[in-house]
């Protein structure tokens, strides 16, 4: 039997919203064809200026100019 590696869980956050928050983010995923959780994390991303889409552009971009990433940044944005 081959040996597969652990995937990592992503650490879950959970918060409390309104009744009417929670229509709100409902309505966006189903527009958006995302579930709740994936419109949140969008959200979160948007509002933070840094998406995972972003992320990995970035690095692909960095990878093909030659420069090495060895370890993700942490700087917030300004």
């Amino acid at each position: 039997m081959p040996y597969r590696a652990k995937r990592e869980r992503n650490p879950a956050v959970t918060v409390a919203v309104s009744h009417e928050l929670d229509e709100i983010l409902r309505a966006r995923a189903a527009a958006n064809h995302r579930s709740v959780t994936k419109e949140v994390v969008f959200l979160i991303e948007t509002a933070l200026g840094c998406s995972s889409e972003q992320v990995r552009e970035a690095i692909h971009l960095l990878y093909k100019a030659g420069i090495e990433v060895t370890e993700p940044g942490t700087a917030q944005p300004a």
